[in-house]
């Protein structure tokens, strides 16, 4: 216990608690040649552990004994046996600093092992070196060249005398350039992204600057300057290519501040896009594409064809993003249909207006400026195209469970009341298509979490397969109604069909009886007046003639009775109109206080009389 606890180099131990089931912990791993490793750490929460292996959890802090032959441990085969050691912070960084402050320089500096011996562990160990600086800090972000220090207190005269020791050299260079053409291809790897935003591309872009501007100090650092002016007296063939990588290092670092400047001007306006609905978005399109018009015109780096596509393409990319936050596919798949499509028709609009705006650029840059608009279109809307199909897809789902399945917004309407003795029947075939609907939307709810995912090409597939249920839906439904229309009675009965199938909901018409204008018939009256109400049917031609053959025949039955009336006044003699100037009434001559009748005794006896009345 004394030997393992005076190497024990833990922040917290002295005051940690020592318990039994420590002591237990580390005498099986004295005694069992089995157990490999034994680790000591402090727990923020459980305090002092002992582990027969590395913990679970990443730690701050790791005392290591390692047993090197698997035999129980003594105090006399303490040292020959065990290797211990303490690894502070990431395990990658840990050992980087072991190796660089530690054991390379003992290694670096030792003369006594055979020249061959040395001259191959050094070999490896600086490929080692250069991995491991390279994957430490590739975790950040950074490029870091690792630099042998083997040579540098060395005069370059010296170091070209030993054959060795250059191919070592050259192998560092070897992996520095590697390291930059990696950095230079990166560009390409992000132009390519198809999820990419333009926030994304300013990021890229604001990273890579970081990362040249920190090679290209690293370039001109002593350490690197005295390895080039070793390999230019050796007359090294790799040096040329490595300064020719340089050259491009310190021109991309330009290059990546002068895109950095000129898109910064992009961040503010798409950041507050984030916290807009789309329907809100349209407005602030145009200024977007005169933002990006600026940066075309005016950078000197930024303006080719190919990135200037890909920040469209970005920008399209950004709109989709921002419509798909906005759909929710669960609101969708659970019936709420009406406020469902009303955010479907939003996303589609911002999507007719991203391009409608973006044609309006292009005339307008086309005719008064002297650059050429030659960006590829095709690509720059090929997602937002195949997104608007996928949202005109989802409403045709909405539409489907509003006809099928009687869902408005989360709630499903009434279910139909038919009357007669076929009632029940018809009513239970009405929820049979219900239920076969809702299963064919279950399978399809299914793969919901790539709907909105436009590049996810089995969402045709699923969807012509709901499209062909719905079909055979369709053709049950027409069936149904069929059936149901041959037991109409009236009009009202069958206009009242006509309205309980198209809504397939319990929506009747009013039950009072209507009011009739007094020339019409009673039950031709009360056809007129349901057909008159019933706004639900549509207009097709075969409507549209009738309702024209019904005008011809107004039109004739007045053309009748004008004829009719004046056949008749051409019977009457002309003075007829002066006789209805005669009072019907006069006062009685013969009896005090009465009235007589002051018919005219020559119309009454002819019939006219009534007529006149009339």
């Amino acid at each position: 216990k004394p030997l393992f606890l005076s190497r024990a180099v833990l922040t917290g131990l002295a005051a940690a608690t020592w318990t039994e089931e420590h002591n237990t912990i580390l005498e099986h791993f004295a005694q069992d040649p089995s157990e490999p490793i034994l680790t000591i750490f402090i727990d923020p929460c459980l305090g002092l552990k002992l582990g027969l292996g590395m913990p679970v959890q990443t730690q701050n802090q790791i005392v290591y004994f390692i047993r090197q032959a698997p035999v129980p441990i003594t105090p006399e085969n303490f040292e020959a046996t065990v290797h211990f050691g303490t690894v502070r912070g990431s395990y990658i960084p840990a050992l980087l600093r072991l190796l660089n402050g530690v054991f390379a320089p003992q290694i670096f500096r030792n003369t006594t092992w055979p020249e061959s011996i040395r001259n191959h562990f050094a070999s490896h160990l600086h490929r080692f070196l250069a991995c491991l600086t390279d994957t430490r800090y590739k975790l950040e972000g950074h490029t870091v060249l690792y630099i042998p220090a083997e040579a540098m207190n060395m005069k370059p005269e010296a170091v070209v005398k030993d054959k060795e020791l250059v191919q070592r050299l050259e192998t560092s260079m070897i992996h520095w350039t590697r390291q930059i053409k990696e950095v230079l291809s990166a560009q390409e790897t992000v132009e390519t992204g198809e999820n990419l935003g333009p926030l994304e591309e300013i990021e890229f872009w604001r990273n890579r600057c970081m990362d040249l501007s920190g090679i290209s100090k690293q370039l001109v650092k002593p350490g690197v300057k005295h390895i080039e002016s070793i390999l230019r007296l050796a007359k090294s063939s790799y040096l040329a290519p490595f300064m020719k990588l340089a050259q491009q290092i310190q021109d991309g670092s330009r290059q990546a501040q002068s895109n950095l400047t000129f898109l910064s001007i992009l961040k503010e306006p798409y950041q507050e896009l984030a916290f807009m609905r789309p329907k809100d978005i349209s407005s602030k399109i145009p200024r977007l594409i005169s933002l990006i018009r600026i940066i075309w015109v005016n950078s000197p780096h930024y303006n080719t064809r190919e990135r200037l596509t890909s920040l469209f393409r970005k920008m399209s990319n950004e709109i989709i993003r921002l419509c798909c936050h906005a759909i929710s596919l669960d609101r969708i798949f659970e019936g709420y249909v009406i406020s469902s499509k009303e955010d479907l028709q939003g996303c589609i609009s911002c999507c007719h207006a991203w391009r409608d705006h973006y044609l309006q650029a292009v005339q307008m840059h086309t005719q008064f400026s002297r650059w050429g608009w030659v960006l590829d279109q095709t690509s720059i809307f090929a997602q937002v195209d195949a997104f608007v199909q996928r949202c005109k897809d989802l409403i045709e789902v909405c539409d489907c469970q509003f006809h099928f399945a009687r869902w408005e917004d989360g709630k499903q309407g009434p279910l139909p009341c038919f009357s007669g003795a076929q009632g029940p029947q018809i009513t239970r075939n009405l929820l049979e298509i219900e239920d076969i609907f809702h299963k064919n939307l279950h399978v399809l709810r299914a793969v919901r979490g790539g709907i909105l995912d436009v590049k996810n090409t089995s969402w045709h597939e699923d969807y012509n397969r709901f499209r062909a249920g719905v079909k055979d839906l369709e053709v049950m439904t027409q069936n149904l109604i069929t059936s149901a229309f041959e037991l109409v009675r009236d009009v009202e009965h069958g206009v009242l069909l006509l309205d309980t199938f198209h809504r397939l909901a319990a929506r009747e018409l009013s039950k009072k009886w209507p009011y009739l204008e007094p020339y019409m018939a009673q039950h031709s009256g009360q056809a007129h007046w349901c057909l008159s109400n019933a706004h639900f049917l549509p207009h097709i031609g075969t409507g549209e003639e009738s309702v024209h053959t019904y005008q011809q025949m107004v039109q004739a039955i007045d053309e009748l009775v004008r004829k009719t009336f004046q056949d008749w006044t051409s019977t009457l003699d002309q003075d007829c109109i002066r006789r209805l100037e005669t009072p019907l009434l006069r006062i009685s001559p013969e009896k005090a206080g009465m009235l007589d009748v002051n018919f005219d005794k020559y119309d009454t006896l002819r019939g006219s009389f009534p007529l006149c009345l009339s």
